[in-house]
């Protein structure tokens, strides 16, 4: 009686598991998430291969906020910052970057928007196609 009790979940399992495996579309992309070094005092950035995009999250009660630069490697550059304060949901900055390219990120801290950068984190290189 035990037997049947443990074996009948599994299979349950089993089968709702191969139905949903069954059902994916192949067609998905694959993101791949290039990030800097979590707790920084200048904060958190990452970039996502797929829709590159680029959050930034402050995670520092500190008054300044968190600044992502980035530079790609065709010469193309700019900022994203998150101003909503510290330990909120992080800033979404949407790009179109060109297809297999780089895209160097660094993140800093700042009074203000054009205050001077506090505390740079090592930077991290991110790839368009997500290699």
């Amino acid at each position: 009686m035990r037997m049947r009790r443990v074996i009948a979940p599994f299979m349950a399992t089993a089968a709702v598991s191969a139905g949903l495996l069954g059902t994916a579309s192949p067609a998905h992309a694959v993101t791949t998430e290039f990030c800097t070094q979590p707790f920084a005092r200048a904060g958190v950035a990452c970039f996502y291969s797929d829709g590159d995009k680029i959050t930034v999250q402050d995670l520092w009660a500190d008054g300044m906020r968190s600044v992502a630069m980035w530079t790609t490697s065709y010469g193309r550059s700019g900022e994203c910052h998150d101003a909503n304060g510290a330990n909120n949901p992080p800033t979404v900055c949407d790009y179109d970057f060109r297809e297999n390219s780089q895209v160097v990120i660094e993140v800093v801290r700042r009074e203000g928007a054009n205050g001077a950068n506090h505390d740079i984190t090592r930077p991290i290189i991110g790839w368009t196609s997500g290699r």
